[in-house]
Parts: structure tokens; sequence; C-alpha cells
């Protein structure tokens, strides 16, 4: 394995980690470290292409403008219409959604 230099704050901070207990040594807290990084970078890629989906749907006009309550109450009526027309058809059998969120009719398999 190589060695990694690393500041002596850093040093302190693993040791001090150690000694409280919330890790069994200096390499497990450094595995920690490194995996949380990764997620991180996970998870910015995700927000990413989701900010990217929006702003693409912004320039297509795909919007709806909240400007009040009654605008809101009126998205809500429309978005809870659809959910029990999508949930009727999953408990029909007809259509399913995989794990991207994509619907898929089971028919055509």
């Amino acid at each position: 394995m190589p060695t990694v230099q690393i500041s002596d704050d850093l040093k302190a901070l693993i040791g001090r980690l150690v000694a409280d207990g919330a890790a069994v040594n200096e390499v497990a807290v450094i595995e920690v470290a490194v995996r949380h990084y990764a997620e991180d970078l996970d998870d910015a890629d995700a927000l990413l292409a989701t900010a990217e989906e929006g702003m693409a749907a912004s320039r297509r006009g795909d919007t709806v403008t909240i400007a009040g309550p009654d605008d809101e109450a009126t998205l809500r009526e429309r978005l809870w219409a659809r959910a029990m027309v999508l949930a009727e058809e999953m408990r029909a059998g007809g259509a399913q959604e995989d794990d991207e969120g994509q619907r898929r009719d089971h028919a055509s398999e």
C-alpha cells in the first residue's frame, strides 16, 4: 500500500477519532473518509444531472407556474389524479416502473 503524506492537523484529528473510539484504527478513519468522499461525488453527479434535466425542461417550455394557492391546489389535483392512474395500472399489472423510474409494460416483455 502506498504511503500518503498528510498534515499534522489531520494526523491529530485521526488520532483523536481513534482515541475517542470512533474508529478502531487510523486506516479505518481513512477508509470511511474516502468512502464518504466518493458518495459525495456520486451525490453531486446526481444533483447535476437533475439540474440539467430541469433546465432542459425549462428550455422546452415544460414548466408550470404557481402564482398562488389556487395554482398550487390545481397542480396538486393534477398530480394526484396522475398518481391514481399509474397506481391503477400497476395494480392491474399493465405497467410498472423499473429501478430508474421508467415505466415498462409487462405485456410487451
